[in-house]
């Protein structure tokens, strides 16, 4: 127990059910909620912009648009830095699926090897040989 009563087990338990909602978020949200908000909350600011742009004159006036662009910019970093984030997580995705893919392709050339055959699959004669057969021929009487 820690020094506010809280244990590993009740810890768990708020992390399971705040994944458990997470996943219900995003679910209603028909992928990541926070693009959801996003795409909502763009329009929005743009809208209350451009209505404080339209009562704004001279001086103001720029320092709407001027405050308008800084946090513009910084919503447009925020989808750089996130759009970089997926093209990295696609990148890793791509090198596992490439990383497995060589890693069968060494394989069947090493298993091609001759001494890795020798070693893993020695030599089997196919079927019986002409002595057995002559044996079972005469133990069953056929010839």
């Amino acid at each position: 127990m820690n020094s506010k009563g809280t244990t590993t087990a009740e810890i768990r338990i708020m992390l399971t059910e705040m994944v458990a909602e997470a996943q219900a978020l995003q679910q209603a949200a028909g992928g990541s909620v926070t693009d959801a908000v996003a795409g909502w909350l763009g329009p929005q600011y743009l809208l209350a912009a451009r209505e404080k742009l339209t009562a704004a004159d001279g001086n103001a006036r720029f320092e709407v648009l001027r405050t308008f662009l800084h946090d513009w910019s910084l919503l447009r970093r925020g989808g750089h830095a996130a759009a970089r984030l997926q093209l990295d997580r696609e990148e890793l995705d791509w090198q596992r699926a490439n990383g497995q893919a060589r890693k069968q392709q060494e394989f069947r050339e090493w298993i091609q090897r001759p001494e890795i055959r020798a070693e893993f699959f020695p030599e089997r004669s196919n079927g019986l040989s002409e002595e057995t057969v002559r044996k079972i021929e005469r133990e069953l009487h056929l010839f």
